[in-house]
């Protein structure tokens, strides 16, 4: 069939010009349920700007309507409506791209009104694509369940949203969703070679199928009993779309799930089998470097505190640093089987170091630790977490060594001898290779916990002159001052010998 221009370009509204203060279309006005008929729908597509397309006579075959895009400024903004299979039906809606981001371009494009209430005014949609509007969550949740209660529309009757072939997923046809920029075809409603192909390729690096998409595919593997391998790598799903991923394969007890994105079985490494969760046979999960964003952890997570039965997690050396931090978090605290953790190497901010320090101290299970701890810099806030985290180590019930550091080959402060009353010299043995963060939080554990020490040395010796003994103080450590007062303190009161080495004018700061 011929390819038809609308009559109506629907664009963004110039912001010199009159209309700067309303949307591109107005919704449709509010009526009864009762009394939608097919004229009331007409009246809607007539007040949405589409009511000159009513009269065209198509036959079983699929044709597509452009709305020609039209400049403003150096914005490009349009609509892509396309007859399906019935005649006299849109049955796609496609508004890829209609912000632009850019300085002066806010406000631009379509708003989430417009954008809903186009969506709600067309009856069986089964292409839907709004990728590049800058639609969060909370806008993908609206519109499902505005889909959800309209009885003309359902959202289970489309075949291919935001990226996601929704139509192969209902129909438990494919056993592997890769979503990734370079992704295969399986499931696209197009051939391999075939110019849809390549653009939807095109899309999917541009932006992914983003938030709104993760939340479609959320509900459509709810039922599905087909996937195995799922990735959704760097496409913007963000924390809620990952969250929603989880739970709707959670929520479905006739998954076949085994592997999500990076996190599979690989020649050197087991990975995660998710098909293991439900037995109970996943103890250890080592996913050192996968390269994890947050997004990964934020769907693990949720598996890890639902089953509860990792007591061996390594997560050291990805690219967490946000979301997923405070995920990792919430879950060490709530955990109650979890006894070795090693999450080192993670570009963790202080609020980040924080996080995590607080969830250790505060679990009740894990024997040994080894986290991010960041540097270690003669800063108040940084002094303070190290303090907090070295007090908390004192209490803690199981807790018998920890590390902070990045390299391969972890030194692990052990935790017994002080305990225990039978460290009588500072610094222990074998304690020259830890990094100077670790050692700042075993000295205000130390300091806690109270042992009889009856030696102190901090930096390098040396003898007693009438002038600064400027050689011997070359190695001093300002950083660790803090917490070597705090020893003092605590149990200067069995100190024998005390040597501390100050940086020339440091009381003088």
């Amino acid at each position: 069939l011929p390819k038809l221009q609308l009559p109506f370009p629907l664009v963004a509204m110039d912001p010199h010009g009159e209309d700067d203060d309303r949307d591109s279309f107005a919704p449709p006005p509010r009526q009864s349920r009762s009394r939608r008929g097919g004229d009331h729908h007409q009246e809607d597509l007539h007040q949405s700007g589409m009511s000159g397309m009513s009269s065209f006579r198509g036959g079983t075959g699929a044709s597509t309507a452009h709305s020609q895009q039209q400049p403003v400024g150096d914005m490009f903004t349009g609509l892509n409506l396309s007859f399906g299979f019935t005649p006299m039906q849109f049955e796609k809606i496609d508004l890829r791209g209609n912000h632009k981001p850019g300085p002066g371009r806010e406000g631009q494009g379509l708003s989430e009104h417009a954008i809903e209430s186009l969506v709600l005014s067309v009856e069986n949609i089964t292409h839907l694509d709004l990728r590049g509007n800058r639609l969060n969550a909370a806008f993908g949740w609206k519109l499902i369940k505005a889909m959800q209660r309209n009885k003309r529309q359902s959202y289970l009757n489309l075949t291919f949203c935001n990226g996601v072939p929704l139509r192969a997923l209902k129909l438990n046809s494919i056993d592997t969703l890769d979503l990734s920029p370079q992704a295969s075809h399986v499931g696209m409603p197009f051939s391999k070679d075939s110019k849809e192909a390549a653009i939807e390729f095109a899309n999917r690096a541009m932006y992914g199928i983003e938030v709104v998409g993760a939340i479609f595919l959320a509900h459509f593997l709810r039922l599905n009993t087909s996937v195995t391998h799922l990735n959704y790598r760097l496409n913007q799903v963000e924390k809620d779309g990952a969250k929603a991923l989880a739970q709707s394969l959670l929520g479905n007890a006739q998954t076949v799930l085994r592997t999500v994105n990076t996190m599979g079985p690989t020649k050197t490494k087991p990975g995660v089998d998710f098909a293991h969760f439900k037995t109970g046979q996943l103890t250890v999960v080592d996913l050192s470097k996968r390269l994890l964003d947050d997004d990964d952890f934020v769907f693990l997570e949720e598996w890890l505190r639902r089953y509860n039965c990792v007591t061996d997690l390594n997560i050291s050396n990805n690219l967490m640093s946000r979301d997923g931090i405070r995920k990792l978090a919430r879950y060490v605290k709530e955990t109650t089987v979890l006894t070795k953790l090693n999450c080192t190497g993670l570009p963790v901010t202080l609020e980040g170091s924080a996080l995590i320090a607080r969830a250790v101290t505060e679990n009740q299970s894990l024997r040994q630790v080894a986290l991010p701890l960041g540097p270690c810099i003669d800063d108040p806030d940084r002094q303070q977490m190290l303090q907090q985290f070295g007090i908390g180590l004192a209490s803690h019930p199981t807790l018998q060594s920890f590390a902070s550091t990045r390299t391969g080959n972890l030194e692990y402060a052990q935790l017994a001898e002080v305990r225990d009353n039978k460290l009588r010299a500072f610094p222990p043995e074998r304690s020259s290779g830890w990094p100077r963060t670790q050692m700042a939080a075993y000295m205000w554990f130390v300091a806690a916990a109270k042992p009889e020490l009856e030696k102190l040395t901090l930096g390098p010796n040396g003898k007693p002159k009438a002038d600064y003994p400027k050689e011997a103080c070359g190695g001093a450590m300002p950083e660790l001052i803090p917490a070597s007062l705090g020893i003092l303190h605590d149990t200067g009161r069995t100190m024998l010998q005390v040597s501390i080495a100050l940086p020339q004018a440091y009381g003088l700061r």
